[in-house]
């Protein structure tokens, strides 16, 4: 029979806040384009790829200014709500707040985003490829090997708080998407987290990490939902304080890291014809090129 195995542990480190140049590429210099102060979000944005998240496949985005990425529609909310409360099927929030936008703090400060494909041959592009590749095969072994089609990245860049003009704070953060169109993985970087609660409101706290309402499937980060979200930038799922990492185009999220406690088994593709000679790709815990797998089909006696 085979288990499955699902437990995520979130490491603690008391390293330095992780450094911009641990960034992905990103500015105009690199290609980037970036979102007007006065708009609550871009979108939607086509993807050259599909992205697969919780079991669907979605070709297109939406970046939002308020801290997270959408695929079925912009999240443009006036009031903040607790992220697992949202309607939508893949919701990948780095820091959500409704107040999280102002140029008014900082005449550098820019919300990034680009949408990475294999067909370019710009030099950031192989750049943020190759990042995305080490990523993996640094983060989740057992996806060796990994060759992204796409990666998406959103980076809010010295942001402020956007009705008041006096403070100072300004937070920079990261999200990126990167998948093969089989396989997806969202990662969180955090170099410099100032502010979270700006007002000291109870339902302005902010909100960090993955949902799916259609499967009632989500992965907060430390501090979501708390005025601790400043300490994001001292946390980690792999050790390295500021980053999280996840894989998502399954029906479960599977964190990053190897360990077989918290490392979960599953296949591609999920069906298959009738006739069978279908390839079965398994991933599991820490898989290596000598491990062996062996399968049971349905009610079936024979082990393969």
């Amino acid at each position: 029979m085979l288990h499955i195995f699902f437990f995520v542990v979130f490491l603690v480190s008391s390293s330095s806040t992780l450094p911009l140049s641990d960034f992905f590429l990103f500015g105009s210099e690199n290609g980037d384009s970036t979102i007007p102060p006065s708009n609550t979000s871009v979108g939607p944005l086509h993807l050259p790829y599909i992205f697969p998240c919780f079991d669907n496949n979605y070709d297109k985005i939406w970046i939002n200014s308020n801290g997270l990425f959408s695929f079925r529609r912009p999240i443009n909310y006036f009031y903040s709500r607790p992220l697992t409360s949202l309607n939508d099927s893949c919701l990948v929030a780095g820091f959500w707040h409704e107040y999280i936008w102002s140029q008014d703090n900082d005449t550098d400060n820019e919300i990034y985003y680009q949408i990475h494909s294999n067909t370019s041959v710009s030099n950031y592009t192989v750049t943020v490829f190759n990042k995305a590749s080490d990523y993996v095969r640094k983060f989740f072994p057992q996806q060796r090997p990994f060759k992204p089609r796409m990666v998406i990245t959103g980076t809010w860049y010295s942001i402020g708080i956007s009705t008041n003009n006096t403070n100072t704070l300004n937070n920079t953060f990261q999200i990126v998407l990167c998948t093969d169109e089989d396989r997806s993985f969202i990662f969180f970087l955090y170099h410099d987290i100032q502010w979270a609660n700006p007002y000291n409101r109870s339902y302005y706290y902010t909100e960090a990490g993955i949902h799916n309402s259609d499967r009632n499937k989500s992965q907060v980060l430390p501090y979501s939902g708390t005025e601790d979200t400043v300490k994001l930038v001292d946390e980690s799922n792999v050790n390295v304080p500021g980053l999280f990492t996840f894989r998502v185009d399954a029906d479960e999220i599977n964190a990053g890291g190897c360990n077989e406690n918290i490392t979960m088994v599953s296949f591609r593709p999920r069906i298959s014809s009738q006739f069978g000679s279908t390839a079965l790709n398994i991933y599991g815990p820490c898989f290596t090129n000598q491990t062996k797998v062996k399968c049971r089909f349905g009610s079936s006696p024979q082990i393969i």
